[in-house]
C-alpha cells in the first residue's frame, strides 16, 4: 500500500522550477561568475541548464522573444545561513568580473543594508532570486513596523525600512521617511536622526543630490555630539 505519510512524501516527491533564460549560455556563464557550478548544459534541439551550490540547484529554459527588461514576475526563495555573508561574497565577485556593483540595470543586486536578512538577485533573464537567512529575525525585522507603540520617527524608520529592504522600493521609503521629517518637531534628536541618515542614504541611491544636502543640513543643526553621531551613522553604513 502506498503510505502517504509526510516523510514518504517528502521523499518521493521533487518539485523543480525552471526558470526562464534569453539564453542558456549567458545564463550559466552568470551564474558560474557569482560561484555557481554549472551541472547541465544543453544548446542543442533545445536549450536547458542547471547550475548548483550548497546542495541546491536551479534550473532554466529557454524562452524563445522573450524581453529580460518586461521579466518582472518570475523568481525563486534561496535560504542560505548568512545573507549578509552571500552578499558579500556576490558583490566581490561583481567587482572582481565587471569592476562595479550594479544596483539598476540587468544583471543587478539589491543593496543590503547592516542587519538585513535579505537581498535580491536579478539575473541576466530578468529572474529575481531572493536570498534570505534561514533565522527568526526576518520576521522580526518585518513585523517591527506593526509596533504601535513606538514613536512617530521610528514607526516611520521601520515602515521605510521594510519598503527599502523586502520590497526593493526606495520612492516609497522615501515618501515615508519625508512625511515623518515634516512632523519632526518636539521628536527626539537621535531619532531624527535615524530617519535623516536612512533618507540620505535613499537620496544617494536614486541620484536625488538636493535632498541628500537637505537632510546633511539639517543633520548638523540637530547638535548631536560626535559620539552619538558616529554610532548612529556606523549602523547605516552601506554593505
Amino acid at each position: 500500500m502506498f503510505d502517504m505519510s509526510e516523510n514518504s512524501t517528502t521523499t518521493q516527491w521533487r518539485t523543480i522550477p525552471i526558470l526562464p533564460s534569453v539564453s542558456i549560455v549567458e545564463t550559466l556563464d552568470f551564474w558560474a561568475m557569482l560561484g555557481y557550478t554549472i551541472t547541465y548544459k544543453q544548446t542543442r534541439p533545445y536549450q536547458y541548464g542547471v547550475v548548483e551550490r550548497g546542495g541546491y540547484a536551479l534550473h532554466f529554459g529557454y524562452i524563445k522573444g522573450m524581453d529580460k527588461h518586461t521579466n518582472s514576475y518570475t523568481g525563486c526563495l534561496v535560504i542560505v545561513k548568512d545573507a549578509a555573508a552571500v552578499y558579500k561574497e556576490f558583490a566581490d565577485r561583481f567587482r572582481q568580473h565587471t569592476g562595479k556593483v550594479p544596483h539598476t540595470g540587468i544583471p543587478r543586486i539589491s543593496r543590503m543594508k547592516p542587519g538585513a536578512t535579505r537581498f535580491t538577485l536579478t539575473d541576466v533573464s530578468g529572474n529575481s532570486v531572493i536570498f534570505v537567512s534561514n533565522s527568526e529575525q526576518d520576521q522580526e525585522v518585518w513585523e517591527e513596523a506593526d509596533d504601535q507603540d513606538q514613536s512617530r520617527m521610528m514607526k516611520a524608520w521601520a515602515v521605510a525600512r521594510r519598503f527599502r529592504d523586502y520590497k526593493n522600493d526606495d520612492v516609497m521609503a522615501a515618501q515615508t521617511l519625508d512625511v515623518a521629517l515634516k512632523h519632526r518637531d518636539g521628536a527626539s534628536p537621535l531619532e531624527v536622526a535615524e530617519v535623516l541618515l536612512m533618507r540620505m542614504e535613499l537620496a544617494e541611491a536614486i541620484g536625488d543630490e538636493k535632498r541628500a544636502a537637505e537632510c546633511r543640513s539639517v543633520l548638523q543643526q540637530l547638535g548631536l555630539n560626535e559620539e552619538d553621531l558616529s554610532h548612529i551613522k556606523e549602523r547605516h553604513k552601506t554593505s
